[in-house]
């Protein structure tokens, strides 16, 4: 059978309709005489054999030795360890079914199987868990053969995406029994001691591997990438301690005998705060025999100071109990791990003698923004050897050609990579003061700013130490600040004056005075004040200062800032000009100024001259989604809608809205927002735009029936009663992915650009790895000398601007030459990245009630005071209370909508201008 959604949608019609919708490709070629042509190989490799079998499928249910529901950790494990053996046969597992070829069940509808689950590093005991196994349905595959040929009506449907589902769960379920893995694509195989990277404050780097079905040009195709994920570190506390102190204030790692000499408080808070409920084993018992403990914290005191009672009644420090048994401690200067125990003293370890236990994720949504750079700089690989990297995988690991399931279904895949023509567009001509440049290598030189306003309405607030960066210091920078911005066209008759301000005091006051300080000098009512913060760090995290700079002053008090970090403005004097000349990028674009454009001519979108006419409007969307802890915390979706307000699409305004639904992945405001900025257009320029070009980010192949249903057909409707009684305007959607893990590097060495080893920023590739029906296809627009350069990959799902292929590919590389924030060539169109900037930022502009968890349930009760049934309800009942067992209560439904949630909007004074930039 094939699994179909719904035949109806929220617009009532069928979903074969709404497919049909969706943009064909156009049929006239790209006239790619006219570009440097260019091969490169990509990183998927082709299934050169494969008949779409029937498939079998089996719901799975795993069960303690208790009869109790296993978790869905055990579960998963249980599976795992059940497919590694002979005795089941080839079979694929995607995280709920499993999937055979063959009769898992021999004839009957249901099969039972005891599996023993190791503990992780032998910390706690073996699990007896039974894996319950049902027949439920069977598959046919072929769908999946129609929607990769050419003029086919197959959209992609839940049929689609359950079919991909079926046969990435053959590609990787051995893979997955033999490595550590992250949700059902990626595994990371354990490097050597000596191999292990570390990020500042002690997170752990593994590098691993990603591979993937994806759908081709009337073929099936393998991505294979590499990847990265973060962990807590693994081993022993003695040798994590010096990675967490390792910081960017702290670039020295602590020898054994300075951890002798103990720690400093500011040292321990730290650790505990990293390792807080991390789970840990000791080096004492045996392997098997260990208990699995959770850390609780740290002690303030010493080993040799921490004193606890002995079942004597009898008081002794930890350090003096390890010398009456005869392990005196090598670190008595150290703290001791605590473990809270019901009903018991708390239990403390010596920190020498814990283990952290390996496979605990540390998710990449924690990470700070040093972390973050941190991990960029370490993942960063040139492309040659990425692709080498890639391949020894392919021969080393995967060595699909051995896979068993894959045998299993007939399938087998070509081991070299696939190779590609592309081609190259040239960059566009640009605008500066008075000069026309062509950018080279995807970067230009902006001596002078196309349009300029006056900086005078400005001040400085210093959150930094007044100790570690005096006053005069700043003054003496802030005059290399003004030169920059004096010699790109700003002018800037007025000095600000600085006041200092605590990180940890009222900083919306702080900012007050900021505000009123920038206000002393001659008004000026083109734009809105400025102020320059200065911060000892700057970072995303909720709790840091940053964040409420931008709240407060865009919310509240209706003034620009621009975020400096301190370090920054003492030090190195050439570091720090060109700081300040990119600093002046992003004044000039605060200000109201216009930095560099497109020349007139390659504003002519089109090569109908009469059409290239017409007013055009550019959009870009983008959704914050929470990470999984805010998630459970009940954290909303954050919208951000960005749009060109003035005919040259240098200028640009944006609407952000909160989600009130916590799964959802449309917009919910979309029409309120989108309409409101087509009407500041008109304000603008005198008329509404009569081409929409509009660009959303972050939707999935399997979202775009949804994306078309909830989000384009509906704004269609509006834009035509707004528009009445003229013509609606021509309404062109692009889908946006940049987290794709396709990758390419030329074939020959010649072609490549000679800085980074990439393909030459303006690569366009539109065949073999996409689908022939669609209007698809990749743009790398950016340079990337330190990486590998990932590009972009672009669906255009509606096509009412009747763009060709060529049309679509120029101006979709032009866009990405417009961003304010730097004189570089983008990897996405500047709409979406001005969108993504205004998403993170608004998601800080929200407040909500956090959803509590309900609190877990007793072990069991029935036994009372029944002896041993106190521990689950199985004792004899010698007291009162029997042997009886109460089943917890279920669990509240958790909330679909965020709870209380409200969403601060900006000032009016600051609707219409680029404080986001």
């Amino acid at each position: 059978m094939a699994v179909t959604m719904a035949t109806t949608t929220k617009s009532g019609r069928s979903l074969e309709e709404i497919g049909q919708l969706i943009a064909k490709r156009p049929p006239v070629p790209v006239q790619k005489n006219n570009y440097k042509a260019v091969e490169v190989f990509a990183n998927f490799l082709e299934v050169t054999k494969f008949q779409y079998p029937k498939v079998k499928s089996y719901t799975v249910d795993v069960n303690t030795d208790r009869r109790a529901k296993a978790s869905k950790k055990d579960s998963t494990a249980a599976i795992l360890e059940l497919l590694k053996g002979t005795r089941f046969g080839p079979a694929a597992y995607d995280g709920q079914l499993l999937y055979s070829v063959a009769d898992l069940t021999h004839g009957s509808n249901v099969k039972k199987v005891d599996v023993t689950v190791e503990p992780q590093d032998g910390a706690g005991r073996a699990k007896r868990l039974t894996v319950i196994i049902k027949f439920s349905n069977d598959y046919t595959l072929n769908e999946m053969s129609n929607y990769m040929k050419k003029n086919t009506d197959q959209i992609w449907d839940a049929s689609i995406q359950n079919i991909f589902t079926i046969l990435n769960a053959f590609l990787n379920t051995k893979v997955r029994t033999e490595y550590q893995t992250v949700g059902k694509k990626a595994i990371f195989p354990q490097p050597r001691l000596q191999d292990r990277i570390y990020l500042f404050g002690g997170v752990e780097l593994i590098r691993g591997f990603y591979q993937s079905f994806r759908p081709g040009w009337d073929k099936l195709l393998v991505n294979v990438d590499v990847c990265a994920t973060t962990y807590y570190p693994t081993g022993n506390f003695i040798d994590i301690i010096p990675r967490i102190l390792y910081t960017t204030q702290n670039r020295r790692l602590k020898t054994r005998d300075e951890l002798r000499s103990g720690l400093t408080a500011l040292e321990i808070a730290a650790i505990a705060r990293f390792l807080q409920d991390r789970d840990f084993t000791t080096t004492y018992a045996a392997r098997n025999q260990k208990k699995k403990l959770k850390l609780s914290g740290i002690t303030s005191e010493s080993a040799d100071r921490k004193r606890f009672r002995l079942d004597s009644g009898e008081y002794v420090t930890v350090g003096q109990y390890y010398r009456n048994s005869g392990s005196p401690l090598e670190f008595p200067g150290l703290p001791c791990a605590i473990v809270k125990r019901p009903r018991k003293d708390d239990a403390y370890y010596p920190l020498e003698i814990c283990v952290v236990i390996s496979g605990q994720r540390y998710y990449i949504d924690r990470l700070s923004t040093d972390q973050n750079r941190d991990m960029i700089e370490k993942t960063a690989i040139k492309p040659k050897d990425r692709f080498e990297r890639i391949k020894n995988a392919i021969n080393n690991i995967y060595k699909h050609q051995e896979d068993p399931n894959l045998r299993a279904i007939g399938m087998g895949i070509n081991k070299n990579f696939i190779k590609l023509k592309s081609f190259v567009l040239p960059p566009p001509r640009l605008m500066t003061s008075g000069n026309e440049v062509v950018p080279e290598a995807a970067t230009w030189e902006v001596k002078k700013f196309l349009k300029s306003n006056a900086l005078v309405n400005w001040s400085v607030v210093s959150f930094d130490d007044p100790k570690i960066l005096p006053e005069q210091q700043i003054i003496n920078a802030l005059k290399l600040l003004i030169e920059a911005l004096t010699q790109k066209g700003i002018n800037v008759p007025t000095r600000p004056k600085i006041t200092f301000a605590s990180h940890q005091g009222n900083i919306s006051q702080a900012l007050t005075i900021g505000l009123r300080n920038a206000q002393l000098g001659k008004k000026n009512d083109k734009t809105p004040p400025l102020i320059i913060c200065i911060v000892n760090k700057k970072s995303d995290a909720q709790s840091s200062i940053y964040p409420i700079i931008k709240r407060v002053c865009v919310t509240e008090l209706g003034v620009m800032s621009q975020c400096i970090i301190g370090s920054n403005m003492k030090g190195n004097i050439t570091k720090w000009r060109q700081i300040c000349s990119n600093v002046a990028l992003k004044i000039n674009g605060k200000l109201g100024g216009v930095n560099s454009s497109l020349t007139e001519v390659e504003r002519n979108f089109f090569d109908d001259e009469k059409k290239s006419q017409e007013k055009f409007m550019f959009f870009g969307a983008d959704v914050f989604h929470p990470g999984d802890d805010d998630k459970k915390k009940g954290r909303p979706s954050v919208a951000s809608v960005v749009a060109s307000v003035n005919l040259e699409a240098t200028r640009y305004a944006a609407r952000y809205s909160m989600n009130q639904l916590l799964k959802n992945e449309t917009i919910e405001e979309f029409n309120l927002m989108v309409l409101g900025l087509v009407n500041q257009y008109k304000e603008n320029n005198g008329d509404f735009p009569n081409q929409i070009i509009f660009y959303r980010d972050g939707i999935a192949e399997g979202q775009f029936a949804k994306i078309m249903d909830e989000e384009i057909l509906p704004l269609e409707d509006e834009l035509k009663k707004l528009y009445s009684p003229k013509d609606p305007p021509k309404f062109t959607f692009v889908i946006v992915q940049k987290r794709h893990h396709a990758r390419f590097v030329p074939v020959n060495d010649n072609d490549a650009d000679p800085i980074g080893g990439n393909c030459l920023p303006g690569t366009v590739i539109d065949t073999g790895i996409v689908v022939p029906q669609y209007f698809t296809f990749f743009l790398q627009s950016h340079a990337s000398p330190l990486g590998t350069a990932r590009s972009t990959y672009y669906h255009v799902i509606r096509n009412g601007g009747d763009f060709s292929r060529e049309e679509m590919y120029k101006l979709t590389y032009k866009l990405c030459f417009l961003s304010a924030r730097c004189n570089l060539a983008i990897s996405h169109v500047t709409p979406v990245h001005y969108a993504h900037h205004i998403a993170n930022q608004a998601k800080h502009f929200v407040s909500f009630r956090e959803i509590e968890e309900p609190p877990r349930a007793a072990p069991g009760r029935g036994g009372g005071r029944g002896g041993r049934g106190g521990r689950g309800g199985r004792g004899r009942g010698r007291g009162r209370g029997g042997g009886a067992f109460s089943p917890p209560p279920p669990p509240p439904e958790r909330p679909t909508r965020v709870q209380d949630g409200r969403c601060f909007t900006v000032t009016d004074n600051m609707k219409n201008q680029m404080y986001f930039v």
